[in-house]
């Protein structure tokens, strides 16, 4: 715990009867893996975000290996240690046939899952078992770390040196609010080498940060993964990633992309999305409110069939009844399912309650809160003009 990560909230008690302030909202607390630190330049003129964007999908494809057209063999190890439901040692494997039909394994501690994607159906070895929530985690940074359609994003973007490199860090948002912080809660952030096109850093969210080295790294088809990724959440290292091999494979046995007979009978399963945002707002239950909002960022995984929270951390931990808060709100939430097991970085966007002198402190943990309709919204919002918006 950090008394001091978010110093604002000591004085919002006096602040908020002030009539006539603006609602506000602290920064993202500080983090050491943070690049984008001084305020960020938006992108508006159509040149501009031209380039930002085919950064963003240049790194992008860089890590689609299914448009390589000959087969080739993926091997991944990694470490995790977090406040997950199943942490440890575990590995993660991919075939791919070259034209459309693959195999994915991952095991993690006693759980371990097979799909296979083959005629636009997937299969499993266990077709509802979930994916545990690092499993997933280490998919989304390895081969899904940048969102699509990066066109529909209000960007932002800043140029950071970094180990001797000049990374063009881009920031993406549908909306921001006023006098954003240099990184504001709603941003998603990749940081890419520009003379390279590779991606040297992905935060989904603030709290989370995923370092990507290519150490050793080789050109394969067009294609170069990073060595090694260490994933920090709140300043620790949370998961470290190795990428043990990625080669040819021209004899893989066909019948490895065929689902058994048991896999048939048991029925489809389900695949997984890439990583999602999703704002939650919370009031308190019975008093008055102030114009001072809190986020708390919560990681979590989604059943594909009933879209209720598998497991779930969060990613600030300042104030521990408000973690705990942020906890029991998204694990009692659930949204509408898709058929695939969703990976969402709920912002719970925490609305404080009026507070007199004498009255009890801003972070009481007796404060009951309240749920509204997560397409409300928190704070107002503004849209820097670009075109299209």
């Amino acid at each position: 715990m950090r008394p001091s990560v978010w110093p604002f909230a000591c004085f919002a008690g006096f602040w908020l009867f002030i009539p006539g302030i603006f609602a506000q909202t602290n920064p993202p607390p500080p983090d050491p893996h943070e690049m984008v630190t001084r305020e960020p330049r938006t992108v508006s003129k159509p040149a501009d975000r031209s380039l930002a964007i085919d950064l963003l999908d240049r790194a992008r494809k860089n890590f689609d290996l299914h448009h390589i057209s000959t087969p080739y063999a993926l091997k991944v190890s990694f470490e995790t240690n977090g406040a997950a439901q199943i942490e440890g040692g575990g590995t993660m494997e991919e075939l791919y046939d070259g034209q459309s039909r693959w195999r994915w394994t991952g095991q993690l501690q006693d759980s371990n899952l097979i799909r296979i994607g083959a005629e636009d159906r997937i299969y499993g070895s266990n077709p509802s078992q979930a994916v545990p929530l690092r499993v997933q985690l280490v998919h989304s940074v390895l081969l899904r770390p940048i969102v699509r359609d990066t066109a529909t994003f209000l960007i932002r973007d800043a140029m950071v040196e970094r180990d001797g490199k000049t990374l063009s860090c881009l920031l993406l948002s549908h909306a921001l609010p006023p006098n954003p912080a240099p990184r504001s809660w709603v941003e998603r952030e990749d940081c890419i080498d520009p003379a390279t096109g590779l991606l040297m850093m992905w935060s989904e969210a603030p709290g989370i940060y995923a370092v990507y080295d290519y150490t050793g790294a080789a050109d394969f088809h067009g294609h170069i993964l990073p060595r090694q990724i260490s994933i920090f959440e709140e300043g620790r290292l949370a998961i470290q990633v190795r990428v043990e091999s990625l080669q040819d494979a021209p004899n893989l046995d066909p019948n490895l992309f065929q689902p058994s007979p048991e896999m048939v009978e048991a029925g489809e399963s389900f695949w997984l999305a890439s990583p999602q945002r999703l704002p939650l707002r919370v009031d308190p239950s019975d008093a008055p409110t102030s114009r001072f909002f809190q986020p708390v960022i919560v990681h979590a995984t989604l059943d594909a069939q009933d879209g209720r929270v598998l497991d779930a951390e969060a990613l600030q931990d300042a104030d521990l009844d408000l973690t705990r808060a942020a906890l029991d709100i998204v694990s009692s939430t659930s949204v509408d399912p898709t058929g695939f097991q969703q990976e969402v970085f709920f912002n719970v966007q925490f609305h404080f309650p009026a507070v007199r002198w004498g009255g009890p402190p801003i972070f009481h943990p007796s404060v009951r809160w309240v749920l509204l309709d997560h397409r409300r919204q928190g704070p107002p919002v503004r849209k820097p003009p670009h075109p299209g918006n």
